[in-house]
């Protein structure tokens, strides 16, 4: 391993977890071109997987081997997705290197690009972003019943597309932003990353019915809090609209 590095939502700190739902951690872990000596992008995740289950036989589940990663599970109710890059120089006299990362095919991929994008928003949105991402995954993550709900990463570049910094109350830019990503999903679906080249982020079938499930729940629920608008809509009335949409006993403890 020549490298390896924290990624997404630890490095953005924009990491949730419900009290029933499982939470990402996500490493990126780098080889030498010259050390894998020609493996492909799957053979590589095998050979790591394969490394990580002689490691791992204490634990209920075997490392799973996915498209883009290595996924150890841990009973704690988290688990570590291994991205796997191998790096090398065109010109051995190169102060660079380029690297790729191991999907269904090795990509050309900038290692540290995201994380930069996002410290350069925070400077220049403020940390009213990093709350609306979090608030927007604990909505995705809010019924058990929700499955095929959009990444992280999707919902941290569409919140930062769409913050609505026209406002300084929290609860009043996370409507607004929300209303915001229910315009644009009603005219698109794509996404794309704002580093590499802007790469697409939905590509797959399964990725157009992520995007679909979060314009509908999110459409329909933003409805309920309608309630907020009335000239005399009370405090507690406020409160359970707001415990309604999230579906968490925070806002009752608040009434109570």
């Amino acid at each position: 391993v020549a490298e390896d590095r924290i990624q997404g939502s630890m490095a953005m700190h924009t990491v949730i977890q419900n009290d029933e739902s499982d939470y990402d951690i996500d490493v990126g872990i780098v080889f030498d071109s010259d050390n894998l000596d020609g493996l492909g992008p799957l053979a590589t995740r095998n050979m790591v997987g394969n490394a990580l289950k002689r490691k791992t036989k204490q634990f209920a589940e075997e490392p799973e081997i996915k498209t883009n990663c290595v996924r150890v599970k841990y009973s704690e109710g988290y688990h570590v997705d291994f991205a796997l890059y191998m790096r090398y120089k065109e010109d051995e006299e190169d102060d660079e290197y380029i690297y790729e990362h191991s999907g269904p095919e090795w990509s050309i991929r900038d290692l540290r690009a995201l994380d930069l994008w996002f410290k350069e928003q925070i400077k220049y949105k403020g940390t009213n972003l990093r709350k609306i991402i979090r608030l927007s995954k604990m909505f995705c993550r809010s019924r058990g019943s929700w499955k095929n709900m959009p990444s992280g990463l999707i919902q941290t570049v569409l919140c930062e597309e769409k913050l609505d910094t026209n406002y300084e109350r929290l609860d009043e830019v996370f409507y607004y932003s929300m209303k915001a990503i229910v315009s644009m999903l009603n005219i698109k679906l794509e996404v794309e990353a704002p580093v590499d080249n802007g790469r697409a982020l939905v590509t797959r079938d399964i990725d157009y019915t992520r995007m679909k499930n979060w314009k509908k729940r999110l459409e329909d629920k933003l409805k309920d809090l309608d309630v907020l608008f009335k000239s005399d809509c009370t405090k507690d009335e406020a409160l359970k609209a707001w415990g309604d949409f999230f579906n968490h006993s925070y806002w009752e403890e608040l009434v109570e």
